[in-house]
């Protein structure tokens, strides 16, 4: 079947009428539809399309790590860490550990990655790779799914293959974070909400349910992603069916509040995440820029510029303002009669106003719009006359090739338009079209960036046992303590936090000191990306001082004494 040939069959009001519509919408749901998801022989070749796309990206991903030797930053240290950890509470045999460990994100995104450390062992690699096959395929259905149900099995490939062309959410997928998942949580969630027909399919509501009591357990923010489209759906009828309201909210609330209710004393560390004033344990302050006034034009332009220049760039987000644009002309014009999709534009329409109004913004908190854009942006596409189509899947085909080629492989230089002569240098990006970027929020194409990784490993050994790092000198992003961390304890070395660097008498301890290099510095053992320099701190049994000590050098000690 050709695209053209997808749009027909899949464009209820518009060429194929209300009897395409209908059974759009229900497939999913039906016994068939079920067994269809199992049963190879019946899955489409866009289908296989969608699984192709997937596979290519996680196979991306598993080079970039084969390649990155960079320190993992700030909130992807941390998490990174937090997996470790799991997957020690396990093995020692304390199942709950992980659901009764104080933080603010619930555990189930970071189980994944702990499973993953059984599977593939200890490192770096084995929990991203694990995250990357489980919620980049969730992530993948839910889209696919969500574009089938409303425009046809062609718009489900096609909007697989925008989400996964998305910077952010690339980068965001080569380190251990939790915005992905809840991405992709969101995604399985809106397709299963919109097929279950306004709450009327019970048994489809209650999987919905389940979806979103496990997004509540990846981010506390998980229901501001869905919150919208359920009140839309309500409101179009769905209080109506309080059977299959409550087929919804009761596997939600059995999946989710236990956690919450265990966790309470930290419910108010939880709000502060999304509060002006940051602070806490485990809550960062907000960035600058990140808190403007609520009832601002900063404010309401917040996520318009960061979805533009950090989530899809200017190639992609023409797809999404093209697609918002003609379903919303198709309404108004009485052209188009599909629930499913009006109840789609308007729960992300509610969905940017919730995050909007929100005190704390950051480009992060709004990647689950992506669930929604995804197929805003591709549905249109197979509706379209042939010439138009054609140029809009190639715009697509560019778009993420572009995209995938800049983050991922980091070729080329950024191409921006400024908009305005003094660009702010505030998280959002704003005045300015970006066409082509080689640097994300968090990572880029992959670095070498000193090999500190090799380098903890070659201490270890070397007899080190114990390193000694200070948070005065790891709140850069290119030394990141919070990276720094799950590093050493890969590398088999017991991790120590001071507030300044302080040095040991024992041969077994190190003690990693990250300063500039200035002229006339003492030579480096390593130097990161910024073009700061690493030295290693060990006492020399030989010469009975502490000198500087590098695994990589001959003589491994050198300027003996010279450390006060």
């Amino acid at each position: 079947m050709s695209v053209s040939d997808g749009a027909r069959a899949a464009s209820p009001g518009l060429s194929a009428g209300a009897p395409a519509a209908r059974r759009v919408h229900s497939a999913p749901g039906s016994p068939s539809a079920v067994r269809s998801l199992l049963d190879v022989s019946q899955w489409t070749g866009y289908a296989w399309g969608a699984i192709a796309a997937t596979a290519a990206f996680v196979a991306m991903t598993c080079w970039w790590l084969s390649q990155d030797h960079s320190i993992p930053i700030y909130d992807a240290g941390d998490h990174l860490e937090t997996v470790l950890q799991f997957h020690s509470m396990i093995a020692a045999g304390s199942l709950l550990g992980p659901f009764n460990h104080v933080s603010v994100y619930p555990p189930l995104g970071l189980l994944v990655g702990a499973v993953g450390v059984f599977i593939g062992g200890v490192g770096v690699s084995a929990p991203i790779i694990a995250e990357n096959l489980v919620f980049v395929s969730l992530l993948a259905l839910g889209c696919y799914r969500t574009g089938r149900l409303l425009f046809g099995s062609a718009a489900g490939m096609l909007a697989v293959i925008f989400v996964l062309g998305s910077p952010l959410l690339i980068e965001q997928l080569h380190v251990y974070m939790l915005d992905a998942p809840m991405t992709a949580l969101v995604a399985v969630t809106i397709w299963l909400l919109l097929a279950s027909e306004d709450f009327g399919r019970t048994d489809i509501a209650a999987f919905a349910g389940l979806a979103a009591g496990a997004g509540m357990l990846i981010k506390v923010q998980f229901a501001l992603y869905v919150a919208g489209l359920v009140l839309v759906m309500l409101l179009r009828g769905g209080w109506r069916n309080r059977r299959g309201l409550g087929a919804f909210l009761l596997p939600a609330i059995v999946i989710a509040v236990p956690w919450y209710i265990d966790h309470i004393s930290e419910i108010g560390v939880m709000l502060e995440v999304a509060s002006p004033n940051g602070g806490g344990p485990g809550v960062v302050t907000p960035v600058p820029g990140n808190v403007p006034p609520t009832l601002s034009i900063r404010n309401f332009l917040w996520y318009f510029w960061s979805v533009l220049n950090s989530q899809l760039l200017a190639l992609l987000f023409a797809l999404a303002v093209g697609g918002a644009l003609w379903m919303i002309v198709a309404f108004v014009r009485g052209r188009e009669t599909s629930r499913g999709r009006l109840e789609l534009l308007l729960g992300c329409f509610l969905t940017w106003l919730i995050i909007t109004l929100t005190p704390h913004h950051d480009v992060r908190y709004g990647m689950p719009l992506l669930a929604y854009v995804a197929v805003i942006a591709t549905g249109w596409i197979v509706c379209l006359p042939r010439t138009p189509r054609l140029a809009a899947i190639v715009l697509l085909a560019l778009g993420v090739g572009a995209n995938t080629l800049g983050i991922t492989f980091g070729v080329g230089r950024e191409a921006t338009v400024a908009l305005a002569g003094r660009l702010p240098a505030t998280q959002q990006l704003p005045d300015r079209v970006i066409f082509y970027a080689t640097k994300g929020f968090l990572t880029a194409g992959p670095m070498r960036d000193g090999d500190v990784p090799d380098l903890l490993k070659a201490l270890h050994r070397e007899g080190i046992r114990t390193l000694v790092v200070s948070l005065e000198q790891g709140a850069l992003p290119d030394f990141s303590f919070e990276g720094i961390l799950p590093l050493a304890q890969i590398a088999g070395l017991t991790p120590a936090i001071t507030n300044r660097p302080e040095f040991s008498l024992s041969p077994k301890v190190a003690t990693l000191v990250h300063e500039p290099v200035t002229r006339g510095a003492r030579p480096t053992c390593t130097r990161v990306s910024d073009g700061t320099g690493v030295w290693v701190v060990r006492y020399d049994p030989a010469a009975r001082k502490l000198a500087l000590y590098c695994p990589y050098r001959s003589p491994k000690f050198y300027d003996a004494g010279r450390i006060s």
